[in-house]
């Protein structure tokens, strides 16, 4: 049996309205007479309709009171009133009732009134259920997720915080999107923006700023969606940061492969020897592994300058850096590469050689 709370402060009309309830099967779980009471009485009973009066006793009208009850309890509610003016209508639809009735009414009315009103909040709780089901697989789902609409960030999930370094929503939501990608990529990314809705979107590159302003380097899978009712861009980012850094570092140890004379040497920016390959070794010639060692405690078996190899982590260029350095037997004549972790900063110098002259 459906459970119903009366809000009515006319003794008489309630007791008219509690017959035809009665009559048509349903449950009086309670009357009252203010929009104070009614908020109570929903709280305790947890009706599953609310027939509400308009002007009721006390500062808080029916109107005010079935926002509150709509939005706190999720309980429907229909109006009841005489008053059929025009601000009063705008205000009562606003409130997304679920129906508004002029007295006098027929049980017939009412009892049919009362099935739609019951049946739509069912529809509408299940599609809130199954929305905030989604919105719940979103915010956690294993990918970087974020909504862009009319160029502004909508929502983000939990790895697109992260992604973006920060555990706060507050600092990304409303901003535009634009303001965290690289200027060199904003074109890219305002040209997916103004695609048509019917035009497929291949991935693209873009290179982003966290919230502290860190460049990160991202690939993006983007489709378009529904987003509180209107349309959006659902964005899928991909940090390739790292990725592209490792094919960098591949890239120029391929080309010191081929451009080398065979001795390698990786040093890494806090000036330690992370490896080397034998043919550098009989260079250099210690009686013990150089690995962990700061090149500058190898004196007398390999002397590099600090401050060349300092300038090697400052220069900007990809291009191999000349480098000299001195063992007890040979001048090494060498090119020094910068190798860049995910976030494009120095992180290991590789140092090939291309000319030894004997001492």
């Amino acid at each position: 049996m459906r459970k119903v709370l009366v809000v009515e402060d006319d003794r008489f009309i309630s007791a008219i309205f509690t017959l035809f309830l009665k009559d048509l099967g349903f449950e009086i779980v309670g009357r009252c007479k203010s929009g104070k009471e009614a908020l109570e009485e929903c709280d305790k009973h947890k009706p599953d309709i609310v027939l509400m009066d308009i002007h009721l006793e006390g500062d808080v009208d029916g109107i005010e009171a079935a926002e509150t009850i709509q939005r706190e309890c999720y309980v429907p509610v229909i109006f009841i009133s005489s008053d059929t003016s025009s601000d009063v209508v705008e205000r009562a639809v606003i409130s997304n009732s679920y129906g508004y009735l002029v007295k006098p009414i027929t049980k017939k009315e009412l009892g049919i009134t009362m099935e739609l009103a019951y049946y739509k909040h069912k529809a509408d709780m299940d599609q809130r259920r199954r929305e905030q089901s989604f919105r719940n697989y979103i915010s956690n789902a294993p990918i970087p997720i974020t909504i862009v609409q009319d160029g502004l960030i909508r929502y983000l999930n939990n790895l697109a915080l992260d992604l973006f370094k920060t555990h706060y929503m507050e600092d990304i939501i409303g901003s535009s999107m634009a303001d965290f990608v690289d200027d060199g990529f904003v074109g890219t990314l305002e040209n997916v923006l103004a695609k048509s809705k019917n035009e497929n979107i291949a991935p693209f590159h873009l290179q982003i700023k966290t919230f502290h302003h860190k460049p990160l380097k991202v690939v993006v899978h983007a489709s378009r969606i529904k987003f509180n009712g209107s349309d959006a861009l659902q964005l899928v980012l991909v940090e390739v940061s790292d990725y592209l850094a490792r094919i960098d570092e591949l890239e120029k140890w391929k080309e010191a492969a081929l451009t080398g004379m065979g001795p390698m040497l990786l040093i890494n920016n806090l000036f330690e020897v992370v490896d080397y390959n034998p043919a550098f070794r009989e260079f250099v010639g210690p009686a013990f592994d150089m690995r962990g060692h700061s090149v500058f405690t190898m004196r007398p078996w390999m002397n590099i300058d600090r401050g060349a190899l300092a300038n090697i982590f400052n220069q900007k260029s990809k291009a191999p850096v000349d480098l000299s350095i001195e063992t007890t037997s040979h001048q090494l004549l060498c090119s020094g590469y910068v190798l860049n972790n995910g976030e494009d900063e120095p992180e290991k110098i590789l140092v090939v050689l291309k000319e030894a002259k004997e001492k």
